[in-house]
């Protein structure tokens, strides 16, 4: 196969991926908010869901790092395929435990409200924890069997030195993943789910918008790094001035929104900000202006690098 096709063919099944973590985190982050607003009460019930719904994340991040960043030794594939061999036996014998309330809940519709793909909790989770422990054999298997024709074609569809993040920045950019997921998730979710909301006030497509872009967009840069990019230096000058500009536009929106009508979040971002209702704190808000504050900060400080460097190359040069 011709490393084009391979390279569009790595690329969908990362965009399919990066669709799926999104849809399961917000599943995640459904069952915790649920957990938190029933005062962390049947926990054997609850936690079963929730960390069901984290261990398809955990591979895409995993797969994004293996396949995109760098090409992870071979026993550090082992351990982590084993690792999740082990933690979906653990939740599928918690949800086969558990099996007749779910299957209960789920005929009186109790988890309608999650953005299932295919399948309702608890037949979803049975499903997708069995496709991970086969898809983790395989893994194992071509790590033993290197010769073979499914190793050679699997280690040909990797595109390391593609991101450029060592293993130090890559994790603690893990975790901002993982929150970035919940809010594309929410977005999307909400987005088809209430978006009645917006007839009400149109600031609900404002947070729709504000919610699943800047998010996104603060990880996406942060992770693409187009200051060490073989590009123009005007476009990593643009590309991040965009960064910024992105930021300050839906921060100064959000302060007018709040001013001149501070309580339109409590009368139409229910369906996206979930624990804040939960708990009547809002944390999701705050989560977001702090991805927003860290994304702009170092994006200021980059830019700032670069024009630095490029008017001493000038200076240099005359």
């Amino acid at each position: 196969m011709r490393t084009d096709l391979k390279n569009k063919l790595t690329n969908a099944f990362t965009c399919v991926g990066l669709l799926l973590a999104c849809f399961f985190m917000y599943d995640f982050y459904k069952c915790l908010s649920g957990f938190i607003a029933n005062g962390f009460r049947e926990p054997s019930v609850m936690l079963p869901m929730v960390l069901s719904y984290l261990l398809p994340v955990i591979c895409f991040l995993f797969y994004f790092f293996d396949i995109y960043v760098n090409n992870t030794k071979r026993t550090a594939r082992i351990i982590y395929s084993v690792f999740v061999i082990v933690y979906a036996a653990i939740c599928l014998a918690f949800v086969f435990k558990n099996m007749e309330l779910y299957i209960s809940n789920n005929r009186f519709g109790a988890y309608d409200a999650l953005p299932s793909i295919f399948l309702r909790f608890p037949y979803d989770i049975i499903v997708i924890h069995f496709v991970l422990i086969a898809i983790q054999i395989f893994n194992i298997l071509t790590l033993i069997l290197t010769e073979s024709q499914a190793a050679r074609f699997k280690e040909g569809l990797k595109m390391p030195g593609t991101f450029k993040l060592c293993v130090w920045e890559y994790i603690p950019l893990c975790i901002l993943a993982i929150v970035v997921f919940v809010f594309s998730g929410a977005s999307i979710y909400a987005t088809f789910s209430a978006f009645e909301n917006a007839l009400y006030d149109f600031r609900y497509i404002f947070l729709l918008l504000w919610v699943f872009i800047a998010p996104m967009m603060n990880l996406g840069l942060l992770v693409f790094k187009p200051e060490k990019r073989d590009i123009s230096a005007r476009s990593k000058v643009i590309t991040l001035g965009l960064g910024i500009a992105v930021n300050l536009i839906f921060g100064i929106l959000l302060l007018i929104f709040e001013r001149t009508y501070p309580d339109f979040m409590v009368h139409i971002g229910k369906p996206i900000f979930l624990i804040a209702f939960s708990v009547s704190l809002p944390i999701e808000m705050g989560v977001i202006l702090g991805i927003m504050a860290i994304g702009t900060v170092a994006f200021c400080v980059k830019l700032i690098s670069l024009l630095a460097n490029k008017t001493k190359r000038g200076q240099n040069n005359a």
